[in-house]
């Protein structure tokens, strides 16, 4: 599949943080794309003759072969799969981070529709969304597996092919614990340093490139150092949406997360101390306060 078959082909249902920046992906690489959201507001700030906004989710699948769904909860997710008009040859690229029995529920609604759905959820925030830098993690029946694939490249700098249909899921959420856990040890090895006399650029200089280092130290630590919060990356809602999700999965398989679960009590703290809307980073503000540390 080339970029011009991609054109009046694709649609994107949910044009929120993320789904407005995959859209622009799109529109950035010349490649004309459809949207639906019910929020209409969304489109202002899309303005590009290259995407056409729809009023019906009916009306955008009647047009499309191919529909991105980026949403933000079970319900939105299963009343889109409800509204789907009929239709053989639609696929659905489902990229929203929900619990596994509601994407099988969302195949089950699709299956008796003839609507194929694959479960590709998106590791990255809008940041990394604007600069095609996400990663997905792709699962599903083997059957235009490699048209899908084209399709998250787009917006992707990586696809992974993990499998049967919610393979998807699980590997996003166990790599969400990664991302919850270096973020807050982050916080926890800068507040060290800087409560022992040492300057946080520093900490952060000599740490990045080693072996001890990560991409969330890397990136979510240039924040800290800078205490730049405001940047339009990830807030605490989402990784407070997941853990609810991590924690039923890890029940289900009886699986101990304590690690996880240490590193969540951060997260707690920073909404408690009215932190919900800056950058996930700004766990740092929280252990500042709790251990009295003063920047000079």
């Amino acid at each position: 599949m080339t970029n011009s078959s991609f054109e009046n082909n694709i649609g994107i249902i949910g044009l929120g943080v993320l789904g407005s920046a995959i859209a622009e992906n799109f529109i950035n690489k010349n490649i004309s794309i459809n949207g639906f959201d019910i929020n209409k507001k969304v489109f202002e700030k899309l303005t590009s003759d290259k995407i056409k906004a729809y009023n019906s989710i009916d009306k955008i699948s009647s047009n499309c072969n191919f529909l991105i769904t980026s949403l933000p909860s079970e319900t939105s997710l299963i009343n889109v799969c409800k509204s789907l008009i009929k239709k053989d040859n639609l696929i659905i690229i489902e990229t929203s981070t929900l619990p596994l029995d509601c994407k099988l529920e969302a195949r089950n609604i699709l299956l008796e529709k003839n609507i194929t759905i694959f479960d590709a959820p998106l590791s990255g925030n809008r940041i990394a969304a604007l600069e095609g830098k996400l990663s997905a993690y792709l699962s599903g029946d083997y059957k235009n597996k490699e048209e899908i694939q084209k399709i998250l490249e787009v917006f992707c700098q990586k696809v992974t092919d993990v499998g049967n249909f919610g393979n998807g899921t699980i590997m996003k959420l166990i790599g969400n614990i990664l991302n919850l856990v270096h973020n807050a040890v982050s916080a926890e090895v800068i507040g060290l340093g800087i409560k022992s006399g040492l300057d946080p650029k520093i900490i952060h200089d000599a740490i990045s490139g080693t072996f001890s280092s990560s991409g969330v130290f890397e990136n979510r630590g240039k924040l800290m150092v800078e205490e730049d919060y405001d940047k339009e990356g990830m807030n605490f809602s989402t990784p407070l949406k997941d853990s609810t999700f991590i924690t039923d999965l890890s029940k289900k398989y009886m699986m101990p997360l304590p690690i996880y679960q240490v590193a969540l009590q951060y997260y707690y703290a920073a909404v408690a101390q009215g932190h919900t809307n800056k950058d996930a980073a700004s766990v740092l503000k929280a252990i500042e306060k709790n251990a009295n540390i003063k920047r000079k």
